[in-house]
């Protein structure tokens, strides 16, 4: 039977149309993001009916990076997050997790391009990856950075080969935040900071398989901030209603799971 869910992410649902209105209502009035186990008990369902829920919401806002291009004066960063490791007990056994020897991917690369708007919000494009890595940065400002825009960066080296594609300016952290001429990535940091306490406040967690649709919506949550919440709202029900079925999240509890949402490159 056809009805207005029909081929949209909400397809095959149980939940009512009003509970799933309510949902999004509740989620977009949330700043730094909805945990599913508060969305559960506010809407007196199951745990795993209010984390499907959120999650297709997550992936539908997602897609709007599929055509995203950002100009003017843009700021690029990366940040590691997700997974927690342990730290051992005695100081003297204790490694140095920010070295590339001692990753293992149990953390995560947030690689970001926030765009400077003019009087407003401007857009930010996300990518996880699993280290911060030229390869990664290349493609996302070849990708979704117009050519006669300005790239701002940190004086990591994944982004020394930028010059190739825009005008570069650089910052280097170790010695200030903001150079004399004012080149900073303020802005960026900015957005990395409302992961952080997404992470510490809300989550606790992010799960690394879905680590990019989390990221992906805090970055749209960064966006939209100076928006009322009507328009957030008619935004994120206009998107989950033209964004087809998902392949990844209808049937979730009966066995589909989609692959791990991290780019590896060009060639994969």
């Amino acid at each position: 039977m056809f009805t207005v869910t029909s081929g949209t992410v909400f397809a095959f649902r149980k939940l009512s149309f009003k509970k799933m209105v309510i949902a999004i209502w509740l989620s977009v009035n949330s700043v730094k993001g909805k945990a599913a186990l508060q969305l559960s008990r506010e809407l007196g369902v199951q745990f795993k009916t209010a984390w499907v829920l959120l999650m297709k919401l997550r992936e539908a806002i997602a897609s709007r990076r599929d055509t995203m291009m950002l100009g003017g004066e843009i700021e690029i960063d990366g940040k590691y997050a997700g997974g927690h490791i342990r730290p051992k007990n005695k100081a003297e056994d204790r490694i140095d997790r920010r070295k590339a020897k001692y990753q293992n991917h149990k953390r995560l690369c947030a690689l970001a391009l926030r765009e400077r708007g003019l009087g407003r919000p401007g857009q930010t494009f996300t990518r996880i990856i699993y280290d911060e890595d030229s390869d990664a940065a290349w493609a996302a400002a070849r990708d979704h950075a117009l050519r006669t825009a300005k790239i701002l960066a940190d004086e990591h080296k994944s982004y020394d080969h930028l010059t190739g594609l825009n005008k570069l300016e650089r910052v280097n952290h170790s010695k200030a935040y903001q150079t004399n001429d004012g080149i900073n990535t303020n802005q960026v940091e900015s957005f990395f900071s409302r992961v952080q306490r997404a992470y510490i406040g809300i989550h606790h967690r992010f799960s690394l398989k879905y680590f990019d649709w989390y990221i992906a919506e805090l970055a749209w949550r960064e966006d939209v901030r100076q928006t009322s919440n009507k328009s957030q709202f008619f935004e994120v029900l206009g998107r989950a209603l033209t964004r087809p079925t998902s392949r990844y999240l209808c049937g979730y509890w009966q066995g589909r799971k989609p692959p791990d949402l991290i780019w590896k490159g060009d060639a994969a």
